[in-house]
């Protein structure tokens, strides 16, 4: 059964940095042609069939388990291979959409993977219900609702057969367990490539790819937080012995680390939480 619904956007909605426009689903897309685009951003996703999408000069096949990320005012044009095409899709922007899309590396229109379906189709049910109530702030639920929809294409998407974020942190479990376990010691780059059973060139590059940063930036990001609960779960322990018990011997190297991540340092940093 084809469903529309289109949002009733109202002037405070329209302040949001996301929103919703429209959701809905068609049990067998037509082919459609969109010479100047589409208003507004787009998730499209097929529960069965297959389709052919064409956006930014090339073609890609979307079937099962993918969907479309599509950018507001790109040419593309998508239809049928392989019939009934069954997709639901949502439409949503905001004012600070292409911003928030970038930061969770999203720039341009593109077929993604998805490592699980049902998370994201189930916003879109939970969109279509709240967008068919009486409930006048149904649009704020809503906007969250499409905000975590995001966040799930960020963790359990990829492009082709690239693994998504979460099969990447997964891979990299085997390292934190061991940052986790011997954070208060040195922990060199060789033990976490062993951990790993890769190169250390290559555990740089799965932190990289998960995380955005180094492994050893990852470690002081670990250390510093332990710190943070010993200073506030030990207020008589001096600052020295905290920083030996997160694995720094030098304790003003200690306290310039803290200072750069916190910006005061771990004394002011208990007086202005105890």
């Amino acid at each position: 059964m084809d469903h529309n619904i289109f949002g009733v956007i109202t002037e405070m909605e329209q302040k949001f940095p996301i929103y919703v426009t429209s959701v809905g689903s068609w049990h067998n897309q037509e082919p459609m042609m969109r010479e100047h685009g589409f208003p507004d951003f787009q998730w499209i996703q097929t529960l069965h069939g297959t389709g052919r999408l064409e956006t930014g000069g090339k073609s890609y096949t979307v079937s099962q388990g993918q969907g479309m990320l599509l950018f507001p005012h790109e040419k593309h044009q998508y239809a049928p291979v392989r019939e009934p095409w069954t997709l639901k899709w949502v439409t949503f922007n905001g004012a600070h959409m292409a911003d928030m899309l970038a930061s969770l590396h999203f720039h341009r229109s593109s077929v993604l993977n998805l490592t699980h379906p049902d998370i994201t189709l189930s916003k879109m049910v939970s969109i279509l219900s709240l967008l068919q109530m009486q409930n006048p702030l149904r649009g704020v639920e809503c906007s969250a609702l499409v905000y975590q929809l995001l966040l799930d294409l960020y963790l359990y998407t990829s492009r082709s057969e690239v693994r998504s974020k979460q099969q990447q942190a997964e891979q990299l479990a085997p390292a934190f367990h061991y940052i986790e376990e011997n954070y208060n010691q040195p922990v060199s780059l060789q033990q976490l490539a062993d951990r790993l059973g890769v190169t250390p060139q290559h555990t740089c590059l799965l932190f990289q790819q998960t995380l955005g940063i180094r492994p050893f930036a990852y470690i002081t990001r670990y250390r510093l937080r332990k710190a943070k609960e010993l200073l506030l779960q030990m207020m008589d322990m001096e600052v020295r012995d905290v920083a030996r018990h997160v694995g720094y011997e030098d304790s003003s190297y200690f306290i310039k680390l803290f200072k750069q991540q916190e910006g005061v340092t771990p004394n002011h940093f208990r007086k202005i939480h105890r």
